[in-house]
């Protein structure tokens, strides 16, 4: 089944946008957006209206080179809170939400040598979010538990190989607590840690995948129950797809050629058959690939959809209150970001161009 998106529509948002999340920053039900400042060392906030549209974006000072953003309730308050991973200031930026779409001053985590990507998640279950962070310097993934305040423990450092980039949050073997994976870009695999139950983490297990592996999304691609990884590799232009046993073990990647430099992934319902399908940020054509997913691990043809400039991050959400996932792009070179409402199943649709 196609899939259809509206063309894109621009918002500025500062200077090398690259990591986005979306949550609702400001308490109005509707999802709002953060993104990454590389050139100016912040992170930008777009403030949704709920029919598709956002406000101009505001900007909080954050560390060096910030590359990813997380959202979630840090200090058990009932507001949204940020964690931006600073690439090149070794620290992790925690901004705590007033609940009304700004942020106080940012406060520094020490997180290793080079933090890239970041995800939060309640790794040892008490009921605290905590965060975990791929470290490219030191080739470690640091997880650090959070005290329910928006304070954190130091790092905990897992060794996981060669310029770790991409990370990825989730249970992988269905016993309610979150697991990790990395895309371990020099060594061209990605690397599983399976949580203890308490927030430890065993030994990385490795499953090959492409050449310079970026970006992973987790969802079930074969409706069996189990969990499935699809990761962009940046060099060798395609998606590996990883079938899940269930138990956090992988079978060996089948692999879909998309196109040119690969970064970030997402997985969705976008046509809302019950299958989860792909979006996929081509930043060598400036390009979005949408592949729908058939509910076997397979995919149909790609439709290429036009956004900015060096598209590199990704993220969905129902933007404009329709029911349907929308996606939103980061653009880099080009300096904004693109929003792409979903219009499949509408008489009005967008213009794609597939590639069969």
């Amino acid at each position: 089944m196609s899939i259809f998106f509206q063309p894109a529509v621009f918002y500025p948002a500062g200077s090398s946008p690259y990591g986005i999340t979306a949550a609702d920053f400001n308490g109005d039900g509707y999802l709002d957006l953060a993104i990454t400042d590389i050139g100016n060392e912040e992170v930008a906030v777009l403030l949704g209206n709920g029919d598709g549209t956002f406000q101009a974006a505001s900007f909080f000072g954050v560390g060096i080179n910030p590359t990813s953003v997380t959202a979630a309730d840090f200090n058990n308050n009932g507001k949204m809170d940020l964690a931006v991973a600073d690439s090149n200031g070794g620290d992790i930026a925690i901004l705590i939400g007033n609940g009304n779409g700004t942020f106080l001053p940012a406060t520094a985590v020490a997180a290793g040598s080079n933090p890239i990507s970041i995800v939060s998640a309640d790794f040892n279950g008490d009921h605290k979010i905590d965060l975990a962070v791929t470290d490219v310097g030191l080739g470690n993934v640091n997880v650090l538990f959070g005290n329910g305040d928006g304070t954190f423990q130091p790092a905990v450092p897992y060794p996981v190989g060669n310029s770790p980039y991409g990370l990825a949050a989730a249970d992988l073997t269905g016993d309610g607590r979150a697991d990790l994976v990395a895309a371990v870009g020099g060594d061209n695999n990605v690397a599983v840690l399976i949580n203890n139950g308490d927030g430890t983490f065993q030994a990385a297990t490795h499953y090959s995948v492409g050449t310079g592996p970026m970006e992973i999304a987790v969802a079930d691609f074969n409706g069996d129950g189990k969990r499935d990884l699809a990761v962009s590799n940046f060099d060798s232009m395609n998606v590996a797809i990883l079938l899940g046993n269930g138990d956090g073990t992988f079978q060996a990647a089948s692999f879909i050629l998309i196109g040119s430099y690969l970064e970030g992934i997402i997985a969705a319902d976008f046509d809302k058959n019950g299958t989860f399908d792909l979006a996929v940020a081509d930043n060598g054509s400036n390009n979005v690939a949408i592949l729908s997913g058939n509910g076997d691990g397979t995919f149909g043809p790609k439709q290429f959809y036009a956004v900015g400039s060096y598209a590199a991050g990704l993220v969905t959400g129902n933007f404009n209150n329709d029911g349907r996932t929308d996606l939103a792009v980061t653009n880099t070179y080009s300096n904004n970001v693109a929003i792409l409402l979903n219009n499949t199943n509408s008489p009005l649709r967008g213009v794609s161009f597939l590639d069969r």
